[in-house]
């Protein structure tokens, strides 16, 4: 905070400057005084300080008056205040140019009598510099025992906002640096379309995590004084907040661990400490679990999990685990509608997924989803493991399938769980082994293209489009698969046997 002052204007009305004239630069009255200096050479250069009222004799330039142009021109540039001169003893007049200069930049020159001492002046402007910069720490002081009472006392940070509104007589709103209101005074106030408004950094740690906005663009000293108070007080709130928020986030990790881990606590248990947490025992809760190389976007996905969730009015919550994050996805059945939640539903949550990956919601990144059936809360860890399960059945199955229900793979699932006896890859060697050996000798896919085939009901057109080849390309392959494997594709229990054996394969053993 700079230090308070008076105006150019406020000094001429002084008892002691009452003889004292102003020559030039009449525009800059309003400029401040915060310091008093004497000049008394002509070298000011490094040396000028910001508000300062420069007094001289002129004795020093008293044989080159031009330089006063000069000086002037040091002074505009050094945020000085103004310029006062007793001209009459050593000076006979003050260049014209001096005071075009004075005119052109708006630093006022003074003409002060030569028998006014210096102390008389100094003395006086620092006794009133001193009592408004005494009045301002006592009202700051006052300011900040009022907003650190109202946080001690966990009087909200809308509450806070309001009293900074009232103290500065205009709107105000707290904005986290995505851009969001946190708090806006009134709470009606839309801070994106004001006009004219000055925004100010909340800093936490050395690092800005939201900023004040303030309705007005000018401010004066004693506004300057309670918006440093507000930021402070702002910064103290958000800090409580944040622990509370991270003592919520370390209990819901705990909690969520031990329903993720056997034995999971009973079921009374989980409902009394879910509706202490926000996980309301009585929804159906889906777990989607979304996997990447690299850790996925945490900002972006809790950004987008939130917006969605508001919409639907109900309460998501997401866990974030090395390159893996868990979405616990809430969802009403259509006739429960609790506390009002729920009415908004339509979109299926798997919908929801599906029209962020497409459209590239979460970035570029190489991402998994895979998503569980709903359950209740007690149930998470099943869903849980079917999202799993839906990630490594599409990855091997489907790497084109970016998001899965376990519903959809469900009995491939159940099948690869079950191959794991040797008579399935005995008959596998029966049916397919001479495709599997063909491939490897030549470098084929004609095992992924009777696989995709099979997938696709017998269309041609759709293993063509999934497999990005031509059409006659899919028929030339499927011819030589008869050839070599000796089998009529054209059986179903034909088909369903190729399909159950390449289901074992690329589940259980070509991983």
């Amino acid at each position: 905070m700079k230090i308070p002052g008076v105006t150019v204007q406020e000094l001429m009305t002084m008892p002691v400057l009452k003889e004292a004239k102003v020559l030039s630069g009449e525009q800059g009255l309003n400029r401040i005084v915060r310091f008093i200096d004497i000049m008394e050479v002509p070298d000011l250069k490094g040396w000028i300080r910001e508000g300062v009222l420069l007094m001289t004799t002129a004795y020093s330039i008293r044989h080159e008056p031009e330089v006063l142009c000069q000086i002037i021109q040091l002074l505009h540039q050094g945020g000085a205040a103004a310029l006062a001169i007793k001209p009459t003893r050593f000076l006979k007049e003050i260049p014209r140019s001096a005071l075009e200069e004075s005119n052109a930049c708006g630093l006022p020159v003074i003409e002060i009598p030569a028998d006014i001492p210096y102390t008389d002046i100094t003395q006086r402007v620092m006794d009133i510099v001193l009592n408004r910069q005494a009045e301002l720490l006592r009202r700051s002081e006052e300011i900040y025992r009022t907003l650190t009472t109202m946080v001690l006392e966990n009087s909200g940070i809308q509450a806070v906002s309001d009293n900074i509104a009232e103290l500065l007589k205009a709107p105000v709103a707290l904005i986290d640096n995505g851009g969001r209101a946190i708090v806006t005074s009134p709470q009606e106030w839309n801070w994106a379309e004001a006009q004219d408004s000055r925004y100010f950094p909340i800093n936490v740690d050395k690092r800005t995590v939201a900023k004040l906005v303030i309705a007005r663009n000018e401010l004066d000293d004693m506004e300057q004084v309670g918006i440093e108070q507000a930021r402070l007080v702002m910064a103290l709130e958000l800090m409580r907040e944040k622990a509370v928020e991270d003592t919520e986030s370390r209990l819901r990790g705990n909690f969520i661990d031990e329903l993720m881990t056997p034995p999971v606590p009973l079921r009374h248990e989980v409902e009394r400490r879910g509706r202490q947490l926000g996980f309301n025992p009585a929804y159906d809760w889906e777990v989607a679990v979304l996997e990447s190389a690299t850790a996925p976007p945490e900002e972006i996905l809790s950004g987008l999990l939130i917006q969605e969730s508001t919409r639907r009015r109900v309460v998501s919550h997401i866990e974030f685990r090395s390159n893996r994050a868990i979405l616990f996805l809430p969802t009403l059945h259509p006739n429960d509608h609790h506390d009002g939640a729920g009415a908004d539903q339509g979109l299926t949550w798997a919908g929801t997924l599906k029209n962020w990956n497409s459209e590239k919601a979460l970035g570029t990144g190489d991402y998994y989803i895979g998503i569980g059936s709903a359950k209740k809360l007690w149930e998470l860890m099943q869903s849980y493991n079917e999202a799993r399960r839906a990630i490594t059945v599409s990855q091997r199955l489907y790497p084109d399938r970016r998001v899965c229900k376990f519903g959809d793979i469900e009995m491939h699932y159940m099948l690869g769980e079950a191959m794991n006896k040797e008579e399935f890859a005995d008959l596998f060697e029966r049916k397919l082994g001479k495709l599997q050996q063909y491939d490897r000798s030549h470098g084929s896919d004609l095992l992924k293209t009777l696989f995709y085939y099979l997938e696709n009901r017998g269309s041609l057109m759709d293993t063509a489009n999934y497999l990005f080849i031509h059409r006659n390309s899919v028929k030339y392959r499927l011819e030589r698969i008869r050839d070599i494997a000796d089998f009529d594709l054209n059986d179903p229990r034909e088909q369903f046997i190729c399909h159950t054996c390449l289901i074992h394969y690329y589940l259980r053993e070509h991983k």
